[in-house]
């Protein structure tokens, strides 16, 4: 009795089994539920009679056709996946709306009460402390961030005192463990962050949606949706095989997410300057194998932006090109973004009176591997400051570009500043490490840094220009770069006997670089 009883005990697990899966590989597809695909009918109450019956673990599958709404589509349920079979387009024609939305809705996040930190939290650290309970468990997400109040110099009206313009610092954290007000993270924090200069403060993700995959789908605006696809407090997902196309801002969107990957994406006839092409703002461990940002929003009206990541932390951003012909607004932007590495970026024919690539706002400890930056700023306005790679002078600090091609940009090729129009600090610690660049006027340097301690070395500076290298610094460090090739005037210029370095090839241009070796690593 006892055998026969565990064999029925068994075979009702088997079936509770079976029938579980069976129900987390459910592929609810539209076209069952009425849709048509046809391009004309209106789709959206059918997509989201299919979308009520999405349970967790199941796929909600776009057949090949296009589908017309007139409302977004929203979906939050955790591990769901969205397929378009590569083949399948959703047509948004609400006017000032957006296509799709992934995640709890927030716009700029959902969050719970700001709570103080009791005390400073360095950069690096694994944990924090708050002046109060944090209402945090393992497994949470928080949102640490601050504003910028040590820059007390900022008196033109209309820059806000509690952060930059573009964003505050911060980022998205996972919580590893919590012993009374002290909170343990999964990563580290990436920034320094001071409850009593800064206002740093922590608040709860509310409701993240985890575990989602969207793939192999176009979306496209018409021409009158403001935004496609927002990705809105969701973590641990995937975006892969996403193509938006005519939307008035931004054609990809994120905003509070943790450990979200972006593979294989796209946007056209995007940005403005209200919302870059591609942003992501407010990420923790974010990631991008191949984005592709072309024929972005023309005209002075819209000043189009191309990609933008701010507010975040260790960051992964592989194989990004960003074509910005025709475009008015700058065309790769990172604000408050940290310890991040960018593989294989190429930006080209930005506007003349914007850069290439543009450091702001304490992006610190970045490095930049195998970028391209052709043809930005265009050459119209020689002598505005524009540059291919442009570091703002806002406290960006420890960023390194190794082996990057940097030509033909409009003023000069590298620019690392001292202050912006915030009056903001130097920066400094920059470090160019091999790679081309070469000038596009005889008047201007080809690089040129005003903030502390860099370091340029084996790299290869050609003409024209005006100087190679221009130093207005102390503490850099120069060794063994190749000057020549289209005519300088001069190498090296440097203002500063601590400004030191050796085995550089002049190839008879002339140079007051002291010669020493530098300290430090």
């Amino acid at each position: 009795m006892a055998k026969l009883l565990g064999t029925v005990v068994l075979l009702l697990l088997l079936v509770i089994f079976v029938m579980w899966a069976r129900g987390a590989s459910t592929t609810i597809n539209v076209v069952d539920y009425g849709a048509t695909g046809n391009g004309t009918t209106d789709d959206t109450a059918a997509i989201y009679s299919a979308i009520g019956a999405l349970a967790s673990g199941a796929t909600l599958f776009f057949p090949c056709g296009t589908y017309l709404i007139s409302s977004r589509l929203s979906v939050n349920i955790d591990r769901v996946t969205i397929d378009g079979g590569s083949c399948a387009v959703v047509r948004g024609t609400e006017a000032g709306g957006n296509i799709m939305v992934i995640g709890n809705g927030a716009f700029t996040g959902s969050y719970g009460p700001a709570i103080a930190l009791s005390g400073v939290a360095n950069e690096l650290s694994t944990s924090f402390s708050t002046v109060s309970d944090p209402g945090l468990n393992a497994g949470d997400y928080v949102y640490i961030h601050q504003g910028g109040m040590d820059y007390s110099t900022d008196t033109p009206p209309g820059h806000p005192s509690e952060c930059d313009v573009s964003g505050c610092r911060g980022e998205i954290l996972k919580v590893l463990s919590v012993t009374g007000n002290t909170v343990t993270v999964t990563t580290a924090l990436h920034d320094t962050s001071d409850p009593s200069v800064n206002a740093a403060v922590v608040q709860k993700v509310l409701n993240p949606v985890t575990g989602v995959t969207l793939k192999d789908i176009t979306l496209d605006g018409s021409g009158t949706e403001n935004y496609g696809l927002l990705m809105l407090g969701v973590v641990d997902s995937t975006v892969s095989g996403v193509t938006v196309n005519n939307v008035l801002y931004t054609g990809l969107y994120g905003n509070s997410n943790f450990n979200l990957a972006w593979n294989r994406v796209a946007t056209t006839n995007a940005g403005n300057a209200s919302g870059a092409a591609m942003g992501l703002y407010v990420q923790g461990n974010p990631s991008i194998n191949g984005a592709s940002i072309s024929s972005l929003n023309s005209g002075p009206s819209a000043r189009a932006f191309g990609f933008a990541v701010s507010g975040t932390g260790n960051g992964t951003f592989s194989n990004i090109t960003v074509d910005a012909s025709g475009a008015y607004g700058r065309p790769f932007k990172t604000t408050a973004t940290r310890y991040s590495t960018f593989n294989s970026v190429t930006v080209k024919d930005g506007a003349s009176w914007n850069n290439g690539i543009s450091l702001e706002y304490y992006s610190s400890h970045n490095t930049f591997n195998d970028c391209v930056l052709t043809g930005n700023g265009g050459g119209a306005r020689t002598g505005n400051g524009n540059a291919g790679i442009n570091s703002f002078g806002n406290f960006n600090q420890y960023n390194t570009f190794n082996d990057c091609t940097v030509a033909g940009n409009g003023d000069l090729q590298v620019l690392v500043g001292n202050f912006d129009a915030l009056r903001l600090g130097q920066d400094s610690y920059v470090t160019i490490k091999g790679g081309t660049y070469t000038g596009s006027n005889s008047t201007l340097p080809v690089v040129a840094i005003v903030g502390a301690n860099p370091r340029v070395r084996d790299a290869r500076i050609n003409g024209p220009g005006g100087w190679g290298l221009y130093l207005r610094s102390e503490g850099a460090c120069v060794n063994n770069n190749i000057f020549g090739g289209g005519g300088i005037g001069k190498a090296i210029s440097s203002n500063s006997s601590t400004n030191v370095g050796l085995g550089n090839v002049l190839n008879g241009y002339t140079s007051d670089l002291a010669p020493g070796t530098c300290p430090g690593p």
